[in-house]
């Protein structure tokens, strides 16, 4: 009975311990003392004490809406979520900042993270695309409002991948057709690659396999034509095999035409 009730005592010592400290650690986020408590969640975001950082920040945001760390609190608490990869989480507080603190020296930089944070989303591209054109809708929006941004130049090469994708699906959707032998069905993704994707790597596949296609078709000519528009091009985005199947395809057409078959 003794060894029971030290026990219990212990177990009760133990618990108000825990109850002591946890109220210690809430008197530390002091609302009369903003700028301690700030450095104190940046001090958190830097050892990645995420949980931390991000109760502090909210305590911030919400004791001092309008004080002069609230800009500061709103980012970094986004920045939490996104840095914890909840990037939904992170896009919402990303937000919240652009739309209720319009004069904040962070907007730009939020509207930036808010782009990444989509670009991040995206998915592979044999999944849905939706993320991917949210992605490079605040892509183009963010080069637009700031084009003489920090980030103008990553956020160009961030709209080339982005449209990768999105022309990658649509090659991979032709070929599908290819193997399919529907050669007319796999020339309309093809067209759509070779007119709305011009400034991506997949623009020269995309003519080389319309030019395949053209040759199934007996459309000699235009094979012939759009070989020769991959040729003159002098862009080098086609793999090893696909420069094989360009001379192979090339030869084949030439002979062709030249032997009076046309």
């Amino acid at each position: 009975m003794i060894i029971r009730s030290i026990q219990r005592t212990l177990i009760i010592f133990i618990i108000a311990l825990i109850m002591l400290a946890c109220s210690s650690q809430k008197e530390t986020l002091d609302a009369q003392n903003i700028g301690a408590t700030f450095e104190r969640g940046m001090s958190y975001l830097e050892k990645e004490n995420y949980l931390k950082a991000e109760e502090t920040f909210t305590f911030i945001i919400y004791n001092d809406p309008g004080g002069a760390f609230a800009d500061d609190a709103q980012f970094y608490l986004a920045e939490t979520f996104y840095l914890k990869e909840e990037y939904l989480l992170a896009i919402s507080e990303y937000d919240r900042l652009i739309r209720r603190m319009k004069n904040s020296s962070f907007v730009e930089h939020a509207f930036w993270r808010k782009a990444e944070a989509y670009c991040e989303l995206s998915p592979d591209f044999r999944l849905e695309t939706d993320m991917t054109e949210k992605a490079l809708r605040y892509l183009y929006d963010f080069v637009e409002i700031y084009p003489e941004s920090k980030y103008s130049e990553e956020a160009e090469l961030k709209i080339i991948e982005m449209r990768e994708k999105l022309a990658r699906k649509l090659l991979e959707t032709a070929r599908l057709y290819d193997t399919l032998h529907e050669y007319e069905s796999a020339i309309y993704y093809y067209d759509t690659v070779i007119e709305e994707y011009a400034d991506t790597k997949l623009h020269a596949a995309a003519k080389l396999g319309k030019a395949g296609d053209l040759v199934m078709l007996g459309t000699w000519d235009e094979a012939r034509d759009l070989l020769t528009s991959i040729a003159e091009s002098g862009r080098n985005d086609l793999s090893p095999l696909e420069v094989q199947k360009l001379k192979r395809l090339g030869t084949e057409v030439l002979e062709h035409i030249n032997s009076g078959n046309n």
